[in-house]
C-alpha cells in the first residue's frame, strides 16, 4: 500500500514538473517545449532538452547552460550546436519548430536522479540567433527554464540528431552516432539515401557519398521488442566548402525576389491580390515578395526586408540553392520591379549596390533585364507595338531587339555586370529568365512569347561574356514547357494525345494558363507537369515562377566552391 501511494504521488509530481517549466526571455517564439527528460542506457545517458525555435533561427547557433541538482550530486555543462528545422520544404509556412537537444550526462549524475527522480530538479538557459536586416548581422533571444523532477523519457522519445556535412567526394566515409532515446532501440534502414550509400555497423551510420553535392536524407526507424517506436530523418549536405565560410548576396528583380509569395507568411498571392501586388509605375516597394514584409506596393516607397531575407521561406531560387547546400550567411536584396538603371548611379537602389559591393560576398545571385519592357508585355501592355503586326519569322525579331535598345537594355547590363565585378572578388552567378505564358498576354502568340525570352536571355549572355567569361556564370533555367506544338522553334516530339499529336512536353505553366491552353488545342494539349505543381503560379495571370519552378532553376546552379 505504501508503495502504491509513494507510486500515486509520483506520479502527481511529475505533471506538476511539467507546469514548472518557466520560459523567460527577450523571444516569446524561443522556449521549451516540453518535460526535460532523462534518456539511456548502461553507461550512456543524455538529457533530452526540447528546444521550440523560431523557423529564422534554423542553421544558426543555438547554446546554452544546464544545470541538474539530485541528492548528494550537483552537474552543470555549457553546450552548443547549429539548429535545424528538418527536412527542407518548399514554401515553409510554418514559424517555429522543435529541436530535441540531446546532452551527455555523467553516468554517476544518472544514476543519482534515476534513484530520486522528484527531489532532483533541473534547470536550463537558451540563447539562440536571429538574423538581422543590419547588414545581415545576427542578434540573440533567448528563454530559461526550471524544472521540479526529471523523469525517464518513454523509449521513443529521442534526441534530433545535428545535421552532417560531408565532402561530396566519392567514396568519402562518414561515421554517424544513432540517436539517444528513453530506451535502447534496434534501428532499422528505412530509406536509403539519393546521393550515396549507407550501412549499419557498430551502433552507427556509416555514409559514403556518391560524389554529387546537395542534400541528401536518411530515414531510419527504431524498434523496441518488434514494435516500432521512433523515426529520425538524418539530413546530410554535401558541400566542398563548410557552410558557414560561404556568404551569399542577392540582387535584381521579381525572379530573384520570389514575388508572388508573402514574406511573412510564406503563402502564395491570389489573383485577387494583384493589383495591390504588382509593382508601382516608377517607385518600387518589393510588395508580395519572398524576402519581404510589404503586402502592398503603394503603401511606402522603401523595400522592407524579412531579418534572414525570406532564407528560412525557401521560395526564390537564391533560397533555395543556398539552402540547399546549408548556407546561412545569406541576403536578398532583390526588389520585385526593378530595373538596371534603378542599380546604377542615380537609381533608387544604387546606394544598395554600393553596400552589396562593399560587404564583397563569396557569390553574389541575380536575375536582371526584364523590366520595363518584357514585364509591360507580360502584363498585357503594349508598349512593342510593331510586334502585334510582325510575323513571328519575319521582322518580330528585329522589332523586338529595337524595342530592348531603346532602353539601352546591353549598355546598363554591362554597366552593372562592370561595377560588380571591378568592386567586388565575388563569384557572381546570373540566372536567365524562365518561358512563361500568361493568360494576360493575350496580344501575342506562344512562339512570340518565346521568341521574346530567348533574344533577352541572349543579351543577358552576350554582355556577360564581355564584361568577364571567367568571373561571370551564366545559368539557362530548364525549359518550362508550354504543352503545344512549338514545332519549329523548339521540337515537339512528346505526345499525350491519342490522336498522336506532338507537343514540347507536359505543360509547366500555371493552372490558369493551362486551363487556357486547353481551351485552344483541345486536341492536342499536354496537362502537366508529370510530377508535382504547376511551375508557374496563377495569382499573377501565370508570370513568375512557383516555389517548385524556383527549385528547378536553382538546380541548375553549380555547387559552391566547382
Amino acid at each position: 500500500m505504501r508503495r502504491r501511494i509513494a507510486q500515486i504521488v509520483a506520479a502527481g509530481l511529475v505533471a506538476l514538473a511539467a507546469v514548472a517549466l518557466l520560459p523567460t526571455g527577450a523571444d516569446a517564439a524561443g522556449r521549451s517545449s516540453g518535460l526535460i527528460r532523462l534518456a539511456g542506457y548502461g553507461s550512456n545517458w543524455k538529457v533530452l532538452l526540447p528546444l521550440e525555435l523560431p523557423l529564422r533561427s534554423a542553421g544558426l547557433g543555438v547554446r546554452g547552460r544546464l544545470s541538474i541538482d539530485a541528492p548528494q550530486r550537483s552537474w552543470t555543462i555549457r553546450w552548443r550546436f547549429s539548429s535545424h528545422a528538418g527536412r527542407i520544404r518548399l514554401g515553409d509556412q510554418r514559424q517555429k519548430f522543435t529541436y530535441v537537444k540531446g546532452i551527455a550526462v555523467p553516468t554517476a549524475v544518472a544514476r543519482a536522479v534515476l534513484r530520486h527522480p522528484m527531489a532532483s530538479s533541473i534547470s536550463s538557459n537558451v540563447d539562440y540567433e536571429l538574423p538581422s536586416v543590419a547588414l545581415g548581422q545576427d542578434q540573440g533571444a533567448g528563454f530559461s527554464s526550471a524544472q521540479a523532477g526529471v523523469p525517464r523519457a518513454p523509449a521513443g522519445f529521442c534526441e534530433t540528431l545535428p545535421r552532417v556535412v560531408v565532402p561530396p567526394a566519392t567514396g568519402k566515409a562518414r561515421r554517424i552516432a544513432l540517436p539517444s532515446c528513453g530506451r535502447k532501440l534496434n534501428w532499422r534502414i528505412s530509406e536509403q539515401p539519393k546521393k550515396g550509400r549507407v550501412s549499419h555497423r557498430g551502433g552507427a551510420l556509416v555514409y559514403r557519398s556518391s560524389g554529387r553535392p546537395g542534400a541528401d536524407e536518411i530515414v531510419i526507424d527504431g524498434y523496441r521488442k518488434g514494435r516500432l517506436m521512433a523515426r529520425q530523418r538524418v539530413q546530410i549536405r554535401l558541400s566542398a566548402e563548410a557552410p558557414s565560410t560561404v556568404s551569399v548576396v542577392a540582387l535584381g528583380d521579381s525572379v530573384t525576389a520570389g514575388f508572388g509569395y508573402f514574406g511573412s507568411t510564406g503563402k502564395q498571392m491570389g489573383l485577387a491580390q494583384l493589383l495591390k501586388c504588382r509593382p508601382g509605375a516608377t517607385v518600387f516597394n518589393d510588395a508580395c515578395s519572398s524576402n519581404s514584409t510589404n503586402t502592398n506596393s503603394s503603401v511606402g516607397t522603401k523595400p522592407n526586408y524579412l531579418p534572414d531575407f525570406g532564407l528560412s521561406r525557401n521560395i526564390s531560387w537564391a533560397a533555395q540553392w543556398a539552402n540547399q547546400y546549408g548556407i546561412t550567411e545569406y541576403e536578398n536584396y532583390a526588389v520585385t520591379g526593378s530595373a538596371p538603371t534603378d542599380w546604377l548611379p542615380g537609381g533608387q537602389f544604387n546606394s544598395t549596390l554600393k553596400s552589396i559591393e562593399s560587404q564583397d560576398p563569396d557569390y553574389i545571385l541575380m536575375t536582371i533585364g526584364a523590366n520595363p519592357l518584357l514585364s509591360d508585355v507580360l502584363f498585357g501592355i503594349d508598349n512593342m507595338g510593331c510586334a502585334l503586326e510582325s510575323h513571328i519569322f519575319g521582322d518580330f525579331r528585329q522589332c523586338v531587339l529595337d524595342a530592348f535598345a531603346s532602353v539601352d537594355l546591353d549598355q546598363r547590363l554591362s554597366e552593372l555586370y562592370t561595377s560588380l565585378v571591378e568592386n567586388t572578388t565575388s563569384r557572381i552567378v546570373l540566372m536567365q529568365y524562365h518561358l512563361a505564358i500568361p493568360s494576360s498576354a493575350l496580344a501575342y502568340s506562344s512562339s512570340q512569347l518565346e521568341m521574346m525570352t530567348e533574344l533577352l536571355n541572349g543579351i543577358i549572355a552576350d554582355e556577360a561574356g564581355q564584361v568577364s567569361a571567367s568571373r561571370i556564370t551564366v545559368i539557362s533555367p530548364p525549359r518550362f514547357d508550354i504543352g503545344i506544338d512549338m514545332s519549329p522553334q523548339y521540337p515537339s516530339n512528346f505526345s499525350c494525345s491519342y490522336l498522336g499529336y506532338k507537343v514540347d512536353g507536359p505543360s509547366v505553366q500555371s493552372t490558369l494558363t493551362q486551363d487556357e491552353l486547353l481551351v485552344n488545342h483541345p486536341l492536342s494539349f499536354c496537362s502537366g507537369p508529370a510530377v508535382g505543381p504547376p511551375w508557374i503560379i496563377s495569382g499573377d495571370t501565370g508570370i513568375h515562377p512557383s516555389a517548385a519552378g524556383y527549385m528547378h532553376m536553382a538546380s541548375q546552379v553549380p555547387a559552391p566552391g566547382s
